[in-house]
């Protein structure tokens, strides 16, 4: 991977050759050469991650790009299965609106006879089939709650994509700026541990005190535990995106330029989706208001046959009997009921409220998002500026202390404060350039720009 930090030229290792005459100076100009090599050389090999075998490796893929990235995401997203779920649903109510009938169908089959009572022999037996009907208006309103539904369901896809981008992109970026933390504490450790050997030798030279040793071996060590916890950082970072994405490779080039948009709009993902699910809710109180609470319209059509005995001539009924068969035809039309109706519009209603304050919550927090990433991109573009100022003055800060301790001028002690002071400047700038590029893909998902 190419190292995306930027290092000094051989000028700018420019060193005081004439030191090398006596043995004594050499082994300062060997420390300050080392210095300056290991901490400003594009990164290399420097320490080797010291957790184990639990690296959970990804690799930087050069023909991958985020967008690929955040597409095989969404595929394997689990929330995208609520996807099928609303699209199903969209069908099945299309279907309903198709239909030419209001509810379930039934058949209709009822018996009387009069053998309880005058027992003359009467019978009679209906017949039919019963069909519920829409109520004038309730079919295109059932047809309007089914492309609200439909509608819902493509804006519900488009916005768990874009969520799904926002979470790709700031798992990649936190990876980006743990990585740079990793890397700038691997120099430094390098830089302490080359720090340590050279004021042992000079020790043994009789140039330093034991006392110094010490200090340098202290200052390795706390460098090294450093690292550790920066490599433990790159871990959960690399673990965090494998998790998200269920993958093992990564873009080289995520970097984005800021959209020229800078208010949000109603095209925004998000509310977008809030819009049409408002905009269902709506359809379904509509719908409500003219369903009566199921109670709909009815017709039967039907048969109805009615046998009667024979009278015989002493008064009694023979076993013989006369037939009459007619057509049944039935129409059933719930009328008032709407005290009793009121309590479902009501709640349909309650519903379609709160789909507005939820969408109205939303615009909020992305106004408040909005706000909050613009304002960052610009503190981060301050401080940018800043740091690299502050870099500048660190790498000539480096050279002279350098220059200074190879010559008995600055104690280790003094050296290692002007040393840490420089790296902590040199770290915050080649940070803030990636907080720079986090910034803008902030802002992009804030106003809506998928990758």
């Amino acid at each position: 991977m190419v190292s995306h930090y930027p290092c000094l030229g051989l000028k700018d290792l420019a060193f005081p050759f004439h030191l090398f005459q006596e043995g004594r100076f050499l082994m300062r100009a060997f420390l300050g050469f080392t210095l300056g090599v290991v901490l400003w050389f594009p990164h290399t090999a420097f320490a080797e991650p010291v957790l184990g075998d639990h690296l959970d490796e990804i690799f930087i893929d050069d023909g991958l790009t985020l967008k690929e990235v955040v597409d095989m995401t969404f595929e394997r997203y689990p929330q995208s299965a609520l996807i099928e779920a609303y699209q199903e649903e969209a069908r099945a109510l299309e279907q309903r609106s198709s239909s030419w009938i209001a509810g379930y169908p039934m058949i209709y089959l009822q018996y009387i006879d009069d053998a309880l009572i005058s027992n003359r022999g009467i019978s009679d037996v209906q017949s039919g089939y019963q069909v519920p009907l829409w109520m004038w208006g309730q079919k295109d309103a059932s047809q309007k709650v089914s492309d609200e539904a439909k509608e819902a369901a493509e804006y519900y896809t488009v916005a768990m994509k874009h969520e799904i981008a926002g979470l790709v992109r700031d798992t990649i970026w936190n990876w980006r700026l743990v990585e740079n933390r990793r890397d700038i504490a691997g120099k430094i450790l390098e830089v302490a541990e080359k720090l340590t050997r050279v004021v042992q030798r000079r020790v043994e030279l009789g140039d330093l005190a034991r006392a110094d040793l010490l200090l340098a071996e202290s200052d390795e060590l706390e460098k090294k535990t450093l690292y550790i916890l920066a490599e433990a950082e790159v871990m959960h970072a690399r673990k965090a995106y494998q998790n998200l994405t269920r993958m093992t490779r990564v873009p080289r080039h995520l970097e984005e330029i800021v959209s020229k948009v800078r208010e949000m709009d109603e095209r925004h993902p998000a509310i977008a989706a809030a819009n049409a699910s408002v905009e269902r809710a709506q359809a379904e109180v509509e719908l409500t208001r003219l369903s009566k609470q199921g109670n709909q319209p009815t017709v039967l059509l039907g048969s109805d046959s009615t046998s009667i005995g024979q009278t015989n001539k002493d008064g009694s009924y023979g076993t013989s009997r006369n037939y009459g068969t007619g057509t049944n035809l039935v129409f059933q039309i719930p009328i008032g009921g709407d005290d009793w109706h009121a309590p479902q519009v009501a709640q349909a209603n309650l519903l379609l409220n709160e789909k507005i304050v939820q969408r109205e919550t939303l615009r909020r927090q992305l106004e408040k998002a909005l706000h909050e990433a613009q304002h960052n991109f610009e503190v981060d573009t301050a401080a940018m500026a800043i740091a690299d100022r502050r870099k500048t003055i660190a790498v000539t800060q480096i050279e002279m202390s350098k220059i200074a301790f190879e010559a008995g001028e600055v104690a280790l002690i003094d050296y290692l404060k002007i040393l840490s002071g420089a790296q902590a400047a040199i770290r915050d700038a080649t940070e803030r350039a990636i907080l720079l590029q986090k910034d803008t893909a902030i802002i992009n998902q804030v106003l809506g720009i998928s990758p």
